[in-house]
């Protein structure tokens, strides 16, 4: 049997309630952290996560970090975050008919740039870094702040919801 070093870590949760003033969800939040590190007031919540692995090495004297990462890959099911969702998107025709998340919230956009005899003008269009137009569809089953205090930053094309 392999000997191996490994180094585990579970998160010991703390926290600070800060006030802050800011134009947008994303600023308060910007702000918010700032001011949190730079004050003193941090309080332990009593709770810690579930340990996870940082690094690994083979062997009993091995040194489980290389540089800034694990010796060897930790598999995802042992990482902080765990195993990621997996996300199929089913195609047929060269139209999005399916798309399936397993294993948790992930945000899925798919961008169709097959915009032939569409109005060019057309203001749910999006457009790439490159200039390009396409349609945005979004099957996400965890969308990001859009709710009454801060409105979606654009109309979606499709609003069609995954299982």
């Amino acid at each position: 049997m392999k000997r191996w070093t490994v180094q585990c870590t579970y998160a010991a949760y703390y926290a600070n309630t800060v006030v802050v003033e800011a134009e947008s969800l994303d600023q308060a939040c910007e702000r918010a952290i700032a001011e949190a590190n730079d004050d003193p007031c941090w309080k332990s919540l009593d709770d810690c996560g579930p340990t996870f692995v940082d690094a690994i090495g083979e062997g009993d004297a091995a040194d489980p970090w290389t540089g800034f990462r694990s010796a060897l890959p930790v598999p995802s099911a042992y990482c902080e975050r765990g195993t990621p969702p997996l996300v199929t998107v089913t195609v047929s025709g060269g139209v999005v008919q399916h798309v399936a998340i397993a294993g948790g919230k992930a945000r899925v956009q798919v961008r169709d740039y097959d915009t032939d005899g569409a109005d060019p003008n057309d203001p749910t269009f999006e457009t790439d870094e490159t200039g390009a137009r396409y349609a945005l569809a979004d099957w996400s089953n965890d969308l990001p702040p859009g709710g009454p205090a801060e409105a979606a930053p654009k109309a979606r094309v499709s609003t069609q919801n995954p299982e």
